[in-house]
């Protein structure tokens, strides 16, 4: 709902139309450079800056799908998993892309193994991944892992015949968010990527607020893809009961039983899931990699001072590095609570070179080239926000 709202204010209030002037109009705000002879073809440094922070803010919080929380928590406290979660992606969203990829391997297995359950979809998979389910008899959410089918609140049973209790539709009209909603973010996203390419196609200076947040859009955009069957914000969870006398299972009608394969099939689960378990850390390392090596695309841009230049440098090569010195120290030193010294030490030095690219992108402001306020003539007639 508080994304449906906010996209339906954005589009009544914060479409972007380009500002019809005559060519041979002198006036301009003091915002827009006077290299910048045709607004139609210009922008403003609160522009620059409201699309920015609109994007960040589609990428941080709307982009966020947490799980049915175990306790309710009101949807600005603290505790609520979604603010938590945004604190973390504004931080690494590195980490809340292995999430993503971990519900979507959950999804998927699941998936494939209620293939034969009527009208059963990959939106009732992710409920059951993100433990849309509980079980008040165990006082414990079902997992990926349980057997659905003892569940008639979750699948029907009719002879040899089973069919998925709840519909898709009941269970989105539990989701805070639809497809519409995510649709007109993903298309601000996939905008915003494009001009920046744009810009650097048309030998246009980028600034270093733009360049931050096209690694967020980058990272979000494959978010928004693994987390798009998944429902929006759920706060409270279905309950249901596990039936007394479950029938004995047989080939024919255990679900979680795999189906005999031919020669022709092929189990797209199996190096999936090898690839969940044992591999997490690539992922981590690798999306950390991409993240930071934007960052590194404004190596040469233009500071105010060589010490900011320097600073900048700096921070943009340990948040790309810095990922994977982490993940080596906390499979060396184990996953015991307080972390290791090097571990806690590879984290305070991650977060502070974050810090300090963040800041760095709005002290750069203060000197921007001329051509900063020029625009690529094609960018006028795509609809986006900012």
């Amino acid at each position: 709902m508080a994304t449906t709202l906010i996209t339906t204010f954005l589009l009544a209030h914060s479409v972007f139309s380009a500002p019809i002037f005559p060519r041979n109009a002198t006036s301009f705000p003091p915002n827009v450079s006077d290299a910048c002879n045709d607004l139609r073809n210009c922008r403003t440094m609160w522009g620059i800056v409201y699309s920015c922070l609109l994007t960040v803010f589609a990428c941080i919080w709307t982009a966020v799908h947490p799980n049915v929380p175990k306790h309710y928590y009101g949807a600005w406290s603290f505790r609520s998993p979604r603010v938590g979660f945004t604190l973390l992606s504004l931080l690494s969203p590195e980490i809340i892309l292995v999430f993503a990829w971990r519900d979507f391997l959950k999804s998927w297995e699941i998936s494939k193994k209620c293939r034969n359950v009527e009208g059963w979809t990959f939106t009732h998979s992710y409920f059951v991944a993100m433990h849309g389910f509980f079980d008040p008899s165990a006082e414990s959410a079902l997992g990926y892992r349980d057997d659905l089918q003892r569940y008639p609140g979750i699948i029907e049973k009719s002879g040899n015949a089973r069919k998925a209790a709840i519909t898709k539709e009941e269970i989105l009209d539990r989701s805070k968010g639809d497809p519409f909603a995510k649709s007109i973010i993903v298309l601000q996203l996939l905008w915003f990527i494009a001009q920046y390419v744009g810009r650097w196609a048309s030998h246009l200076h980028r600034s270093q607020l733009e360049t931050m947040t096209l690694a967020y859009a980058a990272l979000s955009v494959v978010v928004y893809v693994l987390w798009w069957h998944k429902p929006v914000n759920i706060r409270f969870p279905i309950h249901v009961a596990r039936e007394s006398n479950p029938d004995p299972p047989t080939s024919g009608t255990n679900v979680d039983q795999p189906t005999p394969k031919t020669e022709t099939d092929v189990d797209l689960i199996s190096p999936v899931t090898r690839i969940g378990d044992v591999e997490f850390d690539l992922i981590f390392i690798v999306t950390g990699m991409i993240f930071g090596g934007i960052h590194c695309l404004a190596w040469s841009f233009r500071f105010p001072t060589h010490v900011e230049m320097l600073l900048w440098r700096v921070s943009a090569i340990i948040i790309t590095v810095f990922p994977g010195f982490f993940m080596f120290s906390v499979r060396v030193g184990g996953s015991e609570w307080p972390p290791g010294l090097a571990t806690a030490f590879i984290g305070f030095v991650y977060a502070t070179a974050r810090v300090i690219l963040f800041v760095l992108t709005f002290t750069s402001l203060q000197s921007p080239l001329p051509d900063l306020y020029q625009t690529p003539s094609w960018s006028s007639f795509l609809p986006h926000f900012g």
